[in-house]
């Protein structure tokens, strides 16, 4: 034994040694380069390639605006790509047109190499936290307090570098994705993301020129920009009650709204991963034994997730039997080589003919899915839903049925996602053959049958709440105290 291992060790270290020595006749791998710029046939070739995935599988043709269109916005991009540019020059141009698609789930991602690279690095940003509230832009804290107060907490900026403030959020709001012809989401995002977007489309310069108003005076000051890896991201969302129970592998937290527990609360963060259906029987089952007569499930901020998830969480609050369906017009994926392969999308064409009814009506498939009331532990008391631009998705399947089942009250502001339903189910990722920027395109349009007539426009709330500069820095629940008001009313 010990000669057999002595010979393997040996010949371990004379292959060691001589990939040693053959490494240095391979190329070095090249570093990436942010500024390197591609010609444009490159450019052209990507957005043909992409084009040509889109017009041929993505569910939206035909719902906000025809097939001609967009073929349209692509061909005339196709011909303003006559200068050579680099990946984030070309990846904001097609970020632009993907905004055409009205489409929450289709993305446009820089290449692994661009991630990479930008990770470790060092950015400019503005050494100001910066809030965007009611579509105006307000100084939150400084990043570094204790070396600069120049811009006092509840100043408005009113220019950034001589850009106005209205500008530079109009312009931002095309590269967040969003539903259909829907805002709040953009603007959630852009309430603490436009600290990153600002700089990110408009430039990282060492210096920031701001014009601001504090108390009705106007002033410029020059400030000196801080060179960080990341921003520290202070919390803008309500406070969360420290007693709720939080549940293990699942985006679950549960509670009471009041010491005397006449109101229970689920709140959902997002219906992403498994063993929802187990938390979702000790709950309601809780429920059921405690007498609880109201309900409050929290949906802000949920981006989705598992659409069974959705399903199971409605069969516990719906009266009666719904469906709702998926569809698609494709067998196998377009130009499927820029992609990982069909499997993902055929897997689960046979798992939604297995769980639901499969049709066919020319090259459209369609699969629907039966939601059917719980008997066990079915809750039939009153719900309050509470939804904000950060409802979007799976989350949206929920209230738009129990809305349009006249099942709860819903208090916030509009959903980011669309009342009809979206393009999702199965998103594959495309890698552009030059740019190597990655495109999420979906394969399956979901239609809540409840409601499927083309709106457009979010799940709208009964009670709308709006939040003040004070209410966001304070960390306020507007929603849970008008779930409170509406209670004791």
């Amino acid at each position: 034994m010990f000669k057999y291992g002595f010979k393997n060790s040996r010949f371990l270290a004379a292959l060691l040694l001589f990939l040693a020595g053959i490494s240095g006749f391979l190329p070095a791998q090249k570093k990436f380069d942010p500024f390197k710029k591609y010609p444009p046939f490159a450019l052209q070739e990507d957005t043909r390639i992409i084009k040509d995935v889109v017009l041929e599988m993505h569910p939206v043709m035909g719902i906000y605006k025809s097939k001609s269109y967009y073929e349209q916005q692509f061909n005339r991009l196709i011909s303003e790509l006559k200068d050579s540019l680099t990946e984030k020059q070309y990846r904001l141009k097609l970020k632009l047109l993907f905004d055409e698609l009205h489409c929450g789930h289709t993305e446009v991602w820089q290449s692994k190499a661009y991630n990479k690279y930008i990770k470790p690095v060092k950015l400019n940003f503005l050494p100001y936290y910066m809030i965007t509230v009611n579509n105006k832009v307000y100084i939150g804290t400084s990043i570094n307090p204790k070396k600069d107060s120049l811009l006092k907490s509840g100043t408005e900026i009113l220019k950034i570098n001589s850009i106005p403030v209205d500008s530079i959020l109009n312009y931002s709001k095309h590269f967040v994705s969003g539903d259909g012809y829907t805002t709040t989401g953009k603007e959630l995002y852009l309430r603490s993301g436009i600290n990153y977007s600002y700089p990110s489309l408009f430039g990282r310069p060492d210096s920031f020129l701001i014009e601001s108003k504090y108390k009705e005076h106007v002033t410029a000051y020059w400030v000196k920009a801080l060179n960080l890896k990341d921003l520290p991201y202070p919390s803008l969302q309500p406070r969360s009650d420290s007693a709720y129970k939080k549940y293990k592998k699942v985006n679950i937290s549960t509670g009471y709204l009041d010491e005397d527990k006449k109101a229970a609360v689920l709140k959902v963060k997002s219906f992403k991963s498994f063993r929802y259906n187990r938390v979702y029987r000790k709950f309601f089952r809780k429920l059921n034994q405690d007498h609880i007569k109201n309900l409050v499930i929290d949906l802000r901020y949920n981006g989705g997730g598992n659409l069974m998830n959705s399903y199971k969480l409605l069969s516990y609050l719906i009266d009666k039997p719904t469906t709702i369906t998926l569809k698609t017009h494709v067998k196998n994926y377009p130009n499927k080589k820029y992609t990982i392969g069909n499997l993902g999308f055929k897997v689960t064409k046979i798992a939604m003919a297995f769980g639901g009814k499969k049709r066919q009506n020319g090259d459209t498939l369609f699969y629907t899915y039966s939601i059917k009331p719980k008997k066990k532990n079915h809750f039939n008391n009153s719900v309050y839903v509470l939804i904000n631009g950060g409802t979007f998705s799976a989350s949206c399947v929920v209230s738009a049925y129990l809305q349009e089942s006249k099942r709860a009250v819903f208090i916030g502001s509009e959903t980011g996602g669309a009342r009809e339903g979206c393009n999702a189910g199965v998103t594959p990722y495309y890698t552009l053959p030059h740019s190597k920027i990655k495109v999420r395109v979906p394969a399956f349009r979901i239609v809540h049958d409840i409601n499927p007539a083309i709106t457009g426009k979010g799940i709208l709330p009964d009670y709308e709440i709006n939040y003040s500069l004070i209410d966001i820095l304070a960390r306020r629940d507007l929603e849970l105290n008008k779930v409170k008001e509406l209670i004791k009313k």
